[in-house]
């Protein structure tokens, strides 16, 4: 199918490798024609096109939306997150519902992970019988060289537009739909400024998300035990991924009452496979055995397939908003929707 991805960036690139990699006819409009409002005359009549990425600045999301919608009233679009700025909320939600026959999909890549799914499967399990105690899920990772380089400078969003949308898609895969709400709708007991947020509501899990753009690990002791390399183990064992190193920290752990926990580590061979980063594991501790559960695959190609596919899927009627994310998001000062 022919697939047009608005963006050059890397993330845009990225869009147009996977497709392109699938199979599919993928043409890719400059960004910086984004910024012009002229990049459409590079498109093919509209009734080509199957699909529409857009993975230009979050700034522009809002008007590059409007501008395929008028071009294409029906048009499938995947939509990189954040889907807008705080302020633009409202004016989203008008634009989407004056083209009623139009579906987006706000990019979701754990919500699609065969990892996560994993990992739920695994909590699922035990969960019958022993009750969970806390979730804790923390993304770590030094941005500050691509800060440097312009990259993940935002001033709206700020520290929770980097990795909170990924830890609340995993958290979503882990509680019950009506104690995911419930949660949504709670405010913190303690919001940090690097950050971490604590919620502790009665007859539910307590749940910590953590997240460091400066590379300080916040629970070393969670997942440090399931990286295999030295310079891995290291930072770990400082609680520091230093400037410029590639080390993502990134798990999630379900402690039970009985003393077990479920633990899905991202990357846990980094600086020692090469392919890494489609290398993730489950573990599964108590105090009389260890198991462990490794899954491969790179859940970012594999989550842009299965996003196009509901995208494109026919007969479909629109599907309305869905703001759970934002209101949670309204506690931290930023706002996330899907539709």
């Amino acid at each position: 199918m022919r697939i047009i991805v608005i963006g050059a960036g890397m993330i845009g690139a990225r869009h147009a490798a996977y497709f392109a990699q699938a199979g599919h006819q993928v043409s890719t409009v400059d960004q910086q024609a984004a910024a012009d409002f002229d990049r459409l005359a590079l498109v093919p009549d509209p009734a080509e096109v199957a699909a529409w990425v857009v993975a230009t600045p979050t700034a522009t999301h809002l008007p590059v939306l409007g501008e395929v919608l008028s071009y294409q009233r029906d048009a499938r679009i995947l939509l990189e997150k954040p889907a807008c700025y705080p302020t633009e909320f409202a004016d989203l939600t008008r634009l989407v519902r004056r083209y009623p026959r139009a579906r987006i999909v706000v990019n979701d890549v754990y919500a699609y992970s065969a990892a996560v799914r994993r990992f739920t499967e695994s909590v699922r399990q035990f969960g019958a019988s022993d009750q969970i105690r806390k979730i804790t899920i923390e993304f770590t990772k030094n941005r500050e060289r691509d800060v440097a380089n312009g990259r993940f400078v935002d001033t709206q969003y700020g520290e929770p537009g980097y990795e909170f949308f990924h830890m609340l898609s995993i958290l979503r895969s882990v509680l019950p739909t009506d104690q995911y709400q419930t949660y949504l709708r709670t405010v913190p007991i303690s919001v940090t400024p690097e950050m971490r947020v604590c919620t502790s509501i009665p007859g539910m899990p307590e749940v910590e998300i953590y997240a460091s753009s400066k590379g300080v690990i916040g629970f070393a002791e969670l997942a440090g035990f399931a990286f295999s390399g030295d310079i891995a183990k290291d930072h770990i064992h400082r609680s520091l991924i230093p400037y410029g190193d590639e080390l993502r920290y990134r798990f999630a752990d379900v402690a039970f009452a009985s003393g077990r926990h479920v633990t899905l580590v991202f990357e846990p061979h980094y600086g020692v496979a090469v392919d890494y980063k489609n290398e993730h594991a489950v573990h599964i501790r108590d105090a009389a055995s260890q198991h462990r559960f490794t899954v491969s695959g790179n859940h970012f190609k594999e989550a842009l397939l299965i996003q196009l596919d509901l995208l494109c899927r026919t007969a479909v009627s629109t599907p309305p908003l869905r703001l759970p994310e934002h209101q949670f998001m309204a506690d931290l000062g930023g706002q996330f929707i899907k539709v």
